[in-house]
């Protein structure tokens, strides 16, 4: 009852503190300068993007670029098995969506809110590992692609993609320029122009994780000792290897800019576990599902 108070009691104290109303769908603790976030939308069965997540997202950004931070790692992570992050909330961008967000960020006005928050997670002072467990689609993949390192278990739920050329778009926050730049060109074309799903060994294999795990248990272990290890090291090294790698190694912010110049259009209901989210990519035909 105690624990469960204080839990409360410190999420108040957050909300009040924060820019966004914070909705808890971001879970954290920190240890020995290693900030471990598991992603828990329980607006959504299949942890969507939606404007809870980023508002909590964009909270835990300003707090980790806050000069007092002890925290050198952070390691993020999904509470739900089969769904890292599934996509977006499209209804974001059709009209008369009502957000407790700007659509606009307030200090990258020339980014949608998701966009910015996504070139910030690349800014942070902090190495970002991504430990990916389920499906990640669309922004999902982005969310991972701005990580500085992402990690798999090798399970039949981890299938990452950028699924938008399939609706007649493009990826809108920068998948395809990161793919190209990490996978390469041929490679980020096969991908991305046939939106299919890519399993962890064969995306280990390619370069677009660093590894995959044959077991959950041995996926933690590993990726918990590195970001340990890390956080053992001065900030000021940290940060300066960062900046040097992200110099030649991301997308310009104006690219970044006219990538996401997109607009998205609702393909399912947004909220089903159906057959949609849990098998799209795997080479049907997505008229059987209209």
């Amino acid at each position: 009852m105690l624990i469960s108070l204080l839990s409360f009691l410190s999420l108040v104290i957050y909300s009040l503190a924060a820019r966004y109303p914070a909705f808890g769908t971001l879970q954290t603790s920190t240890s020995a300068g290693v900030m471990n976030v598991v992603i828990n939308n329980t607006f959504s069965p299949i942890n969507i993007f939606d404007m809870h997540v980023q508002a909590d997202l964009a909270n835990l950004i300003e707090e980790l670029q806050s000069p007092d931070t002890d925290v050198r790692a952070v390691v993020f992570s999904s509470a739900n098995k089969e769904f890292f992050i599934a996509h977006i909330d499209i209804n974001y961008f059709l009209p008369g969506y009502q957000s407790v967000l700007p659509f606009n960020d307030p200090g990258l006005q020339d980014m949608t809110f998701p966009v910015a928050l996504l070139w910030n997670v690349t800014q942070l002072p902090q190495a970002t590992i991504a430990m990916v467990e389920g499906r990640t689609r669309g922004i999902g993949n982005e969310f991972i692609m701005s990580c500085d390192m992402r990690f798999a278990v090798s399970s039949p739920s981890v299938l990452l993609s950028q699924l938008e050329t399939s609706f007649g778009l493009m990826p809108g926050a920068g998948g395809g320029l990161y793919l190209a730049q990490t996978i390469g060109r041929g490679r980020a074309f096969e991908y991305v122009l046939s939106s299919a799903d890519i399993d962890a060994d064969t995306a280990a294999q390619i370069g677009w994780i660093n590894k995959a795990f044959p077991t959950s248990q041995a996926l933690h272990t590993y990726v918990q000792n590195l970001a340990q290890r890390i956080a053992l090291f001065p900030r000021a090294a940290i940060v300066g290897a960062k900046v040097g790698i992200n110099r030649v190694s991301r997308p310009p912010r104006e690219v970044i800019v006219k990538d996401a110049q997109n607009k998205f259009i609702t393909a399912t209901n947004n909220q089903s576990f159906g057959e949609i989210e849990l098998d799209y990519g795997l080479g049907k035909d997505l008229i059987q599902f209209f």
